[in-house]
């Protein structure tokens, strides 16, 4: 079913609220689709696992409406996969019970129950979603029904580690946006004719953008000069293999008389496209193909080729079976699942199942039977998750699956050896009835008595809670989940963090999320805690803390907690589950001591780069771009202005150095950073509200005026750059990349100038106590002060600042004109004068109040201060606007989440958990990659730990390097014995990031020493310690690094004993000798110098105190660990460092030396410098 009708502003615009509470889901989503999603009425049949899981995804997506169809009335093993039923619900209609609790989750989404499912039921939704078996026939009947009256219809079936989905828009779906993701934007270069219908456009990508290049789809052109008629069109691209790289072709007829002369923009165009979908009937006699172009069957298996086939087979087998006998085959019954592969044989043999020389897998099928009763939890989830997306697509975002999707996870089973017996398997009249059923009694109180380590608490913290509860996990006697997250629960988080209600919001989000999931099962053991995870709170997470685990989960959203994590798992050697999501994308990492490879180690933890500054600061030329520059423009104004200004109160000569220091290189940015400081001393000095409008104004004038103006004086839109070496004409220095700005008038008019006027000075008045700050949920904050009008007249009677002409920085440009020096330490001098004159009156009694930038709250004037500086920026350099919510998703950095993918990804973390209680082998752990935008389930065996191994690296001699003629052979090429040969030494040979050598903290350093050279055949060369860390960013690509900050541990400086300093009546000579002779005075140059220092002093001075801190051979390694303790304590309070590597010793029962960070060695039989040494523990 397809609703392509169109959405008016009226329509899309939700209120506030709503805005905020769906923002997330939006950015993954957009907002369209959210408001199409709460016109659909959602009929679910069935609510045990899958069936509770889609609806509640769907009540999270705001769905709105959902129409419960379930009479059964409830079990004692529905309680194990439907976290909406106790033991006191059992004997009660299923639907009846869940349906009041539904309706918390979204009060907005009309959440009714029918008694069946009949025809007229069906014909009143949008869409129809099948969670619970019926027979074959009766499903392609109803299948029939919603393809006639276009509804929607889905099917799911699991039983236990396989799920099966089929899916049916009908037969006249569109898709409006097959992949979701933002546009595609190109920079066109050229445009030339390649025959009298085509035309061929070159193209580079925009500064931070991926350079991914164009096949195929649907493109605008937009801003082309000197071809003025293809602008506005959108064509079909397409490309030759002929054709040079970064070129598409268009049909367009280039006319004769014109030629391409600069700019222009290639902007992806999301076009409708019909995507007809098959009957189920046709689906289950034709189930497709993984390999065609597009595929007509999900691909869910890269190790077992043809698996998806052979689970189809199985599907419909035991389809048939509960059919025609009306109940499934039983759980372990091998006569059932005999039974089932005879149906199977009989499917293919008589051609119901389209399938030419096909062989059956019969133990596949045979496995899929035992279990095809059995409803597991985890497999709940992550269909319940992927089920709920396909619903929404029914909207016409995304690419539906195309039919069936058959997913199973047989390395998630127990091992041949390991198989629970019979009797371990019987229900028992438990909860955990069904997972007993797959793992046996035994595993299901192994689950009970774990202890882990959750850390953070939001969506995937509360999946996981909810995942954890239903399976037992820490519900035994001895069993205990620790849960940790710092934040409180927010009005955003409710579209998708389900243990979450609306009287929850402002509530540690740990506490709110235990006790919600202790309703589920109250067995459940869970200590809540609010603290971060890192080097500050390791007296409370201490070595007796870690070593207690069975396991650490993280639920995180910051790649820098996650690496810690990470780093803590190797040095506890404890397992970790890792997952993370973003927008319809999710990934599964499992770590397991040994085993895999860390997280960090994996690969997954890269982060990509920034927009270089030069393009920010004056070169935009997306709206992106512009979008990032006015974020940057915020902190500027609103933090550290006010900053700036305290500074020059407290010392104005060294404001003044600075000042002056900045324009010698970034003279445009010092102009403006001293003449907005003045400008708001001015406003200090006699605040009012026309004064925070007038510095505004003054703000408005100097970023987009002068600015400019500066711009344009320095390059005109003529200039061409020219080498003056070569005098060679190098081209224009306006270009695709560096559109030619135009200035900003003032227009009272034009919303964005009267926006940015109005936030700047609110915002300016909030910081100097004019205005009381806003409070939170405060919907009437300046409501008088938001009408148009009021600001229009305000600006009437403002005067803009004089134009003071600045240099632009030109590096790089040989014919750029030069910067008076002399002249502009004159002007300088000036500004200085005037910031002195401004500030003469100013009393500064409390600082200012600067603005804490908070993303969510739409009435705050952050967003909107940051939208309309966006856009002005934007008309500066003739660029496209932005909106409030899309500048409010990128300036937040708003974080794409949606539930379903949530769901999806915990669901299959379930799976990695149980494969660690089973202590499954490395090839049986999977690194798992979801898109559920399309149909991406793809899955890896995880990897071995890398080993580190010695190699022997052969370096030819550089291009430079002149060589003998004999050192090349008769190909020219260079001989072995001329080419460099390194040994690249590990030791020990084939340690992995697990591996450690393990000592005493009480050994000296010389004890350590010896220790190395005696035990492991090394000799210790030099040791700087690593005692913190600092991120150094790139100026100019703004890429972030991690740095350690290090200090001399050996060799130690050596202690003087100064009563071995010869007589002082010596000559030089004299003295030499004498030092020579004593042995104890050693190092004989360090004598040498010190006698010589007394020598000219005339006199010897008293024998200093040795320093406790004083690092010798006689200090212990735990002195040193203590020592660096304190340096790190020192560096980190006088901000040279952002995080210790060691915060204390207390609580501590030893500490890693990571290897990356081991001493520098030699091997010493071979001499060998020693280039991968392992980790180092120190036992305390």
């Amino acid at each position: 079913m397809s609703d392509n009708t169109e959405i008016s502003p009226e329509q899309a615009a939700l209120d506030i609220k709503a805005l905020n509470l769906f923002s997330r889901q939006n950015a993954a989503l957009g907002a369209e689709t959210t408001a199409k999603l709460t016109k659909m009425k959602v009929l679910v049949y069935g609510l045990r696992g899958i069936g509770v899981e889609t609806c509640k995804n769907l009540a999270l997506q705001g769905v709105g409406a959902i129409t419960l169809v379930d009479p059964v009335l409830a079990e004692e093993r529905d309680i194990g996969v439907n976290f909406f039923l106790s033991k006191a619900d059992v004997g009660k209609p299923r639907a009846a019970v869940v349906a009041p609790k539904l309706k918390e989750l979204n009060p907005l989404c009309i959440v009714s129950t029918a008694a069946q499912l009949d025809d007229a039921v069906i014909l009143s939704h949008t869409a129809v979603v099948i969670t619970q078996i019926l027979p074959l026939d009766r499903l392609i009947q109803l299948n029939e029904l919603c393809r006639e009256k276009n509804i929607s219809f889905f099917y799911a079936f699991t039983g236990g580690v396989s799920v099966d989905v089929f899916v049916d828009h009908g037969p006249k779906h569109v898709v409006n946006d097959f992949n979701g993701e933002r546009p595609v934007q190109k920079l066109i270069t050229d445009i030339v004719a390649v025959s009298e219908t085509e035309t061929l456009i070159r193209y580079e990508t925009p500064e931070g953008q991926q350079p991914v290049a164009l096949q195929n789809g649907y493109f605008e052109v937009t801003e082309v000069d000197g071809v003025e008629t293809i602008n506005g069109g959108i064509f079909a691209v397409s490309r030759d293999y002929k054709d040079p790289v970064k070129t598409v072709r268009v049909e367009y007829a280039f006319p004769a008389s014109l030629k391409y002369q600069s700019g222009g923009l290639l902007t992806e165009k999301k076009v409708p496209t019909n995507y007809p979908m098959e009957s189920l009937a046709s689906k289950l006699k034709n189930p497709g193909d993984t390999f065609a172009n597009p595929p007509t069957l999900v691909l869910t298996d890269l190790i077992n080729f043809g698996s998806e086939v052979q689970q189809h087979v199985a599907f419909y087998a035991v389809q048939l079976f509960y059919t025609e006998t009306g109940r499934l085959p039983a759980a372990n019954s091998s006569e059932d699942a005999a039974t089932v592969l005879t149906i199977a044989k009989r499917l293919i043999a008589d051609g119901t199942i389209a399938l030419e020389a096909f062989e059956i897998d019969e133990p596949l099928v045979t496995r899929y039977a035992l279990h095809s009763s059995v409803e597991l939890q985890p497999m709940s989830a992550f269909i319940g998750g992927v089920l709920a997306q396909e619903v929404v697509k029914a909207t016409g975002k995304f690419t539906p699956i195309p039919g069936f999707m058959h997913f199973s996870a047989p390395e998630s089973l127990p091992n041949e050896a390991d198989k629970p017996s019979v009797e371990n398997t019987l229900p028992r009249g438990s909860r955990y009835d069904e997972l007993a059923a797959v793992y046996g009694w035994p595993f299901v109180e192994k689950l009970g008595n774990l202890k882990y380590f959750m850390v953070g608490c939001g969506a995937l913290g509360c999946e996981f809670m909810k995942n954890f509860a239903l399976n037992g996990v820490c519900c035994g006697p001895q069993g205990k989940l620790v849960v940790t997250d710092a934040d409180r629960i927010e009005l955003s988080n409710l579209s998708r963090q389900f243990l979450f209600r609306e009287h929850n919001v402002g509530q540690p989000k740990s506490r709110a999320a235990g006790a919600m999931a202790r309703v589920m099962n109250n067995d459940f053991k869970v200590e809540a805690m609010e603290l971060f995870v890192g080097p500050k709170t390791e007296e409370v997470f201490n070595d007796t803390f870690w070593e207690s685990l069975d396991g650490i989960c993280n639920a995180l959203d910051n790649m820098e907690a996650r690496l810690y994590v990470d780093k803590q798992t190797v040095k506890y050697e404890k397992s970790l589950l890792e997952s993370g999501t973003m927008g319809t994308g999710g990934n599964i990492d499992t770590v397991c001591p040994f085993k895999t490879r860390t997280f960090a180690e994996g690969g997954n933890a890269a982060e990509g780069g920034g927009v270089p500054m030069c393009t920010l600061r004056n070169f935009p030329h997306l709206t992106d771009h512009c979008i990032e520059w006015a974020r940057d423009q915020f902190e500027l104004l609103f933090v550290k202005l006010g900053k700036s200004f305290e500074a020059y109160l407290a010392d104005p000569v060294l404001f003044e150095s600075k000042i002056k220091d900045k324009a010698g290189s970034e003279p445009g940015a010092a102009f403006f950073d001293i003449r907005s400081v003045t400008s708001f001393a001015k406003f200090a000095a006699r605040p009012s509200i026309g004064g925070a409008a007038q510095l505004a104004f003054d703000i408005f004038h100097y970023l987009f005026r002068d600015r400019i103006l500066d711009l344009q004086a320095a390059f005109p839109a003529n200039f061409r750059v020219i080498d003056q070496k070569t005098k060679e004409d190098k081209g224009p220095f306006w270009g695709e990349k560096k559109r030619y700005p135009t200035v900003a008038v003032f227009n009272p008019d034009d919303e964005a100038h009267t926006d940015f006027i109005l936030s700047a000075t609110c915002l300016f008045s909030v910081m100097v106590g004019l205005i009381p700050a806003k409070q939170e949920h405060d919907t009437a904050w300046l409501k008088e002060y938001r009408d148009k009008s009021w600001i229009v007249g305000i600006a009437a009677g403002l005067s803009p600042p004089p134009y003071l002409q600045a240099p632009v920085n030109s590096d790089g440009i040989d014919n750029a004109p030069a910067v008076d020096k002399e002249g502009l330490e004159k002007i300088i001098d000036g500004l200085c004068a005037d910031l002195k004159a401004a500030s003469a009156t100013v009393q500064l009694s409390a600082p200012f109040e600067v603005a804490d930038f908070e993303k969510d709250d739409d009435l705050n004037f952050h967003i909107a201060m940051i939208t309309s500086a966006a856009n002005l920026r934007c008309d500066n350099y003739s660029i496209k606007r932005t909106d409030f919510h899309s500048c409010k998703v990128i300036a937040g950095k708003i974080i794409a989440a949606i539930a379903t993918t949530t769901a999806a990804v915990c669901g299959l973390v379930m799976l990695e958990l149980f494969k660690l209680q089973l202590n499954k082998d490395t090839d049986s752990f999977m690194n798992r990659a979801i898109g559920l935008s399309g149909f991406t389930y793809t899955s890896f065996t995880a990897e071995e730990p890398h080993k580190l191994v010695t190699v022997t690296e052969t370096i030819a001699p550089g291009p430079d390097e002149v060589l003998p003629p004999d050192a090349y052979d008769e190909r020219g090429v260079v001989k072995e014995e001329y080419k460099e040969k390194v040994v690249r030494r590990a030791y020990p040979e084939k340690h992995t990031i697990w591996d450690k050598l393990s000592c005493s903290g009480n050994l000296t350093l010389k004890e350590f020493s010896q220790w190395l050279a005696t035990e492991h055949g090394l000799q210790l060369r030099s040791w700087d310690f690593i005692y913190g860390y600092k991120t150094v960013t790139d100026a100019e690509s703004k890429s972030k690094q991690v740095q350690g900050v290090s200090a001399p541990v050996y060799p130690p400086k050596p202690v003087l004993d100064y009563s071995l300093v010869p007589s002082l009546d010596l000559t030089l000579a004299q003295a030499s000798q004498a030092i020579m002779k004593t042995a104890a005075a050693k190092p004989t140059q360090q004598y040498l110098s010190l006698w010589r220092e007394f020598k000219a002093a005339g006199v010897v001075s008293p024998q200093p105190a040795v320093s406790e801190d004083t690092i010798t051979e006689s200090t212990t390694l735990r002195q040193i660990l203590q020592r660096m303790v304190v340096l790190a304590e020192q560096a980190e309070a006088q901000g040279q460092i952002e995080t210790r590597a060691i915060s204390t010793l207390n609580g501590r029962k030893f500490v890693v030396v990571p290897g990356g960070e081991a001493p520098l060695c030699v091997h010493i039989e071979s001499g060998d410098d020693i280039e991968h040494l392992c980790a180092i523990k120190i036992v305390l």
